[in-house]
């Protein structure tokens, strides 16, 4: 995709902007509210009780510190900028909310597990987990791997290894965020290599069509002139 032919209303998106101002509002309102991150943690006690409102309410909250919070938002609002002109407003709403579920499912899941097999304290059932890190990891690997333009793409990358010692941390324990960090970064990726693939396929489609549209028309001109 040529950035230089992007339509305005792909920055002017509101899947950025309204993300980053829900977040900004929810962050410095409840950002150092227990009772409200105790409420929106995604973990299994929440998750058996309000699952739909934790995983939504949980993406906003970007916690206690206004500077952090402020970085931390206008960093996700860019990486959702380039998601959104790479893939419009309705793919990156559902590739970014899959990242939340799947990370969330498969994390909660294996310490449910976990805790069944006795390998794991039944404590850690209401363990506090809130924060936008699943979104934030899915949509910079979606971005990394499929970004509209190339600087795009090394900006992801780079934000990514930046964060690299922070998403993996605890995994080889099996530490419920480092798992799903891991989870939202494949399925980033995953969601993202698709319609890159496509694409790829389309525009080698597209290079045979011109190479051989001369060649066709010389064939046709020559059977004309033999005809003759």
């Amino acid at each position: 995709m040529d950035l230089s032919r992007t339509p305005a209303r792909r920055w002017l998106s509101p899947v950025p902007w309204g993300f980053a101002l829900l977040a900004a509002a929810s962050s410095l309102t409840y950002g150092g509210d227990h009772a409200v991150n105790a409420w929106a943690s995604t973990n299994l006690a929440n998750m058996g009780d309000h699952p739909v409102e934790a995983l939504i309410t949980s993406a906003f909250l970007f916690g206690a510190d206004p500077w952090a919070c402020l970085r931390s938002i206008a960093l996700a609002g860019a990486i959702l900028a380039f998601l959104v002109i790479r893939f419009g407003n309705v793919r990156a709403v559902a590739l970014i909310a899959a990242g939340q579920v799947l990370g969330t499912l498969v994390s909660e899941g294996l310490l449910a597990a976990r805790i069944a097999a006795g390998q794991a304290d039944p404590a850690l059932r209401t363990t506090l987990d809130v924060g936008p890190s699943y979104v934030i990891v899915s949509a910079l690997a979606a971005v990394a791997v499929a970004g509209a333009r190339r600087w795009h793409r090394w900006t992801a990358l780079a934000a990514l290894a930046v964060r690299a010692p922070h998403i993996t941390s605890g995994l080889t324990t099996l530490g419920v965020t480092p798992v799903g960090h891991v989870t939202a970064l494949s399925t980033g990726m995953l969601l993202a290599w698709g319609p890159r693939s496509s694409d790829a396929r389309h525009r080698y489609l597209h290079r045979l069509t011109l190479r051989a549209a001369p060649l066709q028309t010389e064939e046709r001109t020559n059977g004309r002139a033999l005809s003759t």
